[in-house]
């Protein structure tokens, strides 16, 4: 073989070996909305994931106040002298409610009327019938409790998180905590229905049923809901993502997407998050894998009056790989009287 056909071989053997790994690395998307919506898709194949949290600043969170009685216009004065009639009334209660609330007047027309009743008595005799007035009742009406949320600054100054979501198996482990509320650091182990908790410096778990947990993060429904929702407004009709371009992650290249979100895009996503309600508007940035269109890192801030000063941060990493999550030995759970 000459040495020319030889090196035409090794040339076309190289562009033989490009072709393929060309084939085998995802074309470069441009359009923002697509990038988004493989984000999604790719969010509902999640089984299992890795997540770090970090925040700073405050943000607003709505806290449900107790109901109160709604007293009735004072420019309306309830009527004290009208009787009530009543809810089922009968010949005697009638008479006895009419008769006690005549005028002497009326006491003489009621005897006439009594006596000559009784003289010419009716086969079919006919109630005294009710007023026809409408009175209105001497007392309020018991109002319907209606939820009030008072919007209160909450400093996420030194929140910090970190755990793993298994959701095909119900389970997750998380430790951390948000120092800006009370009783919310410590460690957390879910699994399947129960959930065992511990603050810090302690060396005994509480067990609970996973159904008491205000959130519950091994539920698809509600921690994976709420990420998929913020992907969703970031994609909403009403704003302009923008593709600022590829950057390199420690999980690989990633597509890098920027979009101011509004409040109203925020709300109309998450109405069904009731602690949430002044979102703010803001700014989000969100971090694409190239290949497979993960998820990776998520920021969001915002300086908006209703809602606070805030900076945000969510990496997901690990996905699909995330390794089996056990209950804690026996030996250090304490059950929780029911």
């Amino acid at each position: 073989m000459s040495r020319r056909k030889s090196l035409a071989l090794s040339a076309a053997g190289l562009m033989a070996v490009a072709s393929l790994l060309a084939g085998c690395t995802s074309a470069t998307l441009t359009d923002p909305r697509q990038i988004l919506t493989k984000v999604a898709t790719s969010l509902q194949n999640l089984n299992s994931v890795h997540f770090h949290l970090e925040a700073g600043g405050q943000f607003a969170v709505g806290v449900e106040a107790a109901a109160t009685d709604t007293p009735l216009p004072s420019d309306t004065p309830l009527p004290t002298d009208t009787p009530v009639p009543s809810a089922s009334p009968s010949s005697s209660a009638v008479a006895s409610g009419s008769a006690g609330a005549s005028s002497s007047a009326g006491a003489s027309a009621g005897a006439s009327a009594a006596a000559s009743a009784s003289a010419s008595p009716s086969p079919s005799p006919t109630p005294t019938p009710v007023p026809t007035a409408s009175p209105s009742p001497s007392t309020s009406p018991t109002p319907v409790p209606t939820p009030v949320y008072t919007a209160l600054p909450v400093s996420l100054t030194g929140t910090l998180a970190d755990g793993d979501i298994d959701y095909a198996n119900n389970a997750a482990h998380v430790t951390g905590g948000l120092p800006g509320l009370p009783g919310l650091s410590g460690e957390m182990i879910v699994t399947q229905d129960f959930a065992y908790i511990r603050g810090y410096g302690a060396t005994q778990y509480t067990e609970e049923t996973a159904s008491t947990l205000s959130i519950d993060p091994a539920l698809p429904s509600q921690s994976l809901y709420f990420i998929q929702q913020i992907v969703a407004a970031a994609s909403d009709a009403s704003l302009s993502p923008v593709l600022v371009g590829m950057e390199s992650e420690p999980s690989g290249q990633c597509y890098h997407i920027r979009v101011a979100v509004t409040q109203a895009a925020l709300s109309a996503k998450l109405s069904n998050i009731p602690n949430l309600q002044d979102k703010g508007s803001g700014q989000m940035d969100l971090w694409i894998t190239q290949n497979d269109f993960q998820l990776e890192r998520l920021e969001f801030t915002t300086s908006d009056p209703a809602a606070g000063a805030a900076a945000i941060r969510l990496v997901l990493s690990h996905w699909n790989s995330v390794g089996e999550i056990d209950a804690p030995p026996q030996n250090q759970v304490v059950t929780t009287p029911q």
